[in-house]
């Protein structure tokens, strides 16, 4: 199981430029952000409904609240190191789950994720570690480990390749025994309602749908199903070019899966 958020992008601040010249004109810093993310499911047996509410710092995301769970992001500087998320029950919030990540010459190192926290495992009932190399030619690779919530050991259960292209992930390839997925991506030419939050863009993959722009075709290929499944998302932008609302439709291209809307 793995860990991963569905963010997404409004403030503008207007700067003046740093020409010496007196006459130049002032620029535009875009600092979009996004206020709210609500979950649209066409059928109850597809998700839950939910809507989140961002806080933010600046361009820091701090929290995300809906109304049955909480998101506590902490920075140290400008990158995140963890991701804290709570259940609430009436009113009170228990801790259930807690991302960590840790970094090497400004890039992702590790994270880890522990799911299940409870006083019985402080650490989590599930624990799983990714370990990531950033390879000379550009592309990332990574390692999964199961890790025994009472040992500590670790165990590797898969490994992957990332490949990204004008700051968008273009190509996922993951392995796990002699089973191979390959994900394929391509965008539009739009802003992702992700792009302006601060420290999202060195979490890699962790943070699902970011990059530069927005996909609008996702193409998944297996070792036991190589025919191609192809799965296809429209949107509909504001005048900034950032979308309003997001449209994912299973493989066959009819039917709605959900629908994702954004206010900023």
């Amino acid at each position: 199981m793995k860990k991963q958020l569905w963010l997404f992008g409004a403030i503008a601040l207007i700067l003046s430029s740093c020409s010496s010249d007196e006459n130049s004109p002032l620029q535009e810093i875009d600092s979009t952000l996004p206020k709210t993310i609500s979950y649209v499911y066409p059928s109850i047996y597809l998700g839950t409904n939910s809507k989140g509410t961002l806080t933010y710092d600046g361009n820091k995301i701090l929290n995300i609240v809906k109304e049955d769970s909480k998101t506590i992001f902490t920075y140290n500087g400008d990158v995140i190191i963890k991701q804290e998320e709570f259940d609430i029950e009436n009113g009170k919030e228990i801790k259930n789950e807690e991302v960590s990540y840790s970094y090497e010459n400004g890039k992702l190192k590790t994270k880890v994720f522990r799911e299940d926290i409870s006083v019985e495992y402080p650490d989590g009932y599930y624990i799983e570690k990714v370990v990531y190399t950033h390879n000379s030619n550009g592309t990332i690779s990574y390692i999964d480990y199961t890790v025994d919530n009472i040992k500590k050991t670790e165990t590797k259960s898969g490994e992957g390749t990332l490949t990204y292209k004008d700051g968008n992930l273009i190509r996922v390839e993951e392995k796990s025994g002699s089973s191979t997925t390959t994900l394929v991506f391509e965008y539009d030419s739009k802003k992702n309602p992700l792009k302006n939050i601060l420290g999202f863009n060195l979490l890699l993959n962790e943070i699902e749908g970011f990059g530069t722009n927005n996909i609008v075709k996702t193409t998944r290929t297996t070792t036991e199903f190589p025919n191609p499944s192809v799965y296809l998302t429209t949107y509909i932008y504001n005048d900034a070019s950032y979308p309003t609302k997001h449209t994912s439709f299973d493989g066959g291209g009819k039917n709605i899966e959900y629908e994702i809307e954004y206010t900023y």
